[in-house]
């Protein structure tokens, strides 16, 4: 028998083609837990911008709709009936369409996100944002370029979004 006969035959070559035969296996399960980790973190960072964004969006939404409110008072027009209410509703959100995609923008980009997503006003009593950001993999870049992590977000309750009962979506 030659040496390397030898060496893969007894108690500590056994051993050492153990070690070299697994290192391979090893790290592929690393880089799969490293994407894993990724992905967790990416949606993390897509849940913080869409959080962000769906507060400062209801803080100016409050904003818009108290001064169209005091404006309707003034006028003596208030709205009563259900239709009344859902059609200020939306002639509010339709006159700040361009305000509400600009802040939630701002936010989301603040936060890492990407440029585009929906605003959901008035899907149960809240303004729901849904963000997202690109997946950088560690691996296999080419096949992961265009891919994205979505991310949900809701602000806080309002009762004037009970207007809208089947909620209304804005594009940014």
């Amino acid at each position: 028998m030659s040496r390397i006969d030898l060496r893969v035959f007894n108690k500590r070559g056994n051993v050492a083609v153990l070690w070299v035969a697994s290192l391979p296996v090893f790290a592929l399960l690393f880089a799969f837990i490293g994407t894993l980790v990724i992905i967790w973190m990416t949606h993390s960072a897509s849940q913080v911008a869409a959080d962000a964004a769906s507060l400062a969006a209801t803080k100016k939404l409050d904003v818009w709709v108290r001064q169209a409110m005091s404006e309707e008072m003034s006028e003596g027009a208030f709205p009563v009936t259900d239709a009344e209410k859902k059609e200020f509703m939306n002639r509010v959100i339709s006159r700040h369409e361009q305000g509400l995609q600009e802040v939630v923008r701002k936010y989301v980009k603040k936060h890492g996100g990407d440029d585009h997503g929906v605003i959901t006003v008035g899907k149960h009593s809240r303004i729901e944002v849904n963000a997202r950001s690109s997946f950088q993999s560690l691996f296999l870049e080419e096949h992961f370029r265009d891919q994205y992590i979505y991310g949900a977000g809701s602000g806080p309750d309002r009762y004037y979004l009970d207007w809208l009962p089947e909620g209304r979506e804005v594009r940014y």
